[in-house]
């Protein structure tokens, strides 16, 4: 029992590592634009605008509630790690300490901290 469990754990792992990978090696590739006259696009005829917007609109929202975001940032993160792991760690480690020190003088005076006036860092810094 407990060995049908650990395989179809291993086969799940093995499985979302070849997606991970498939997307890293597919996705960056960008397709050729090929150049159609305007009468052959749909967007260019009369309604056409509304109707690609819609589409447009309907893709985002589709994208956004899929969870495919979440999977593209977590490669993103897995490529992060894997060119730079001391960078990475750094930078982890980094916004997590800002983090608590901003969550902890939010607790103690009960203010959120002010940002600096035109994007200048405050004197003293």
């Amino acid at each position: 029992m407990q060995a049908d469990f650990v395989r179809r754990r291993m086969a799940q792992g093995i499985v979302a590592a070849i997606f991970a990978a498939s997307i890293v090696v597919a996705g960056p590739a960008t397709p050729q634009a090929h150049a159609l006259p305007g009468w052959a696009n749909p967007c260019n005829l009369p309604g056409g605008k509304t109707v690609c917007k819609k589409a447009e609109d309907g893709a985002k929202w589709l994208y956004d509630k899929s969870g495919a975001s979440s999977v593209v940032e977590g490669v993103g993160s897995a490529i992060d790690f894997a060119s730079d792991p001391l960078g990475y760690m750094e930078q982890k480690l980094r916004t997590g300490t800002q983090n608590m020190f901003s969550a902890f003088g939010e607790e103690l005076t009960g203010k959120k901290p002010s940002a600096p006036k035109n994007g200048k860092k405050p004197k003293g810094n």
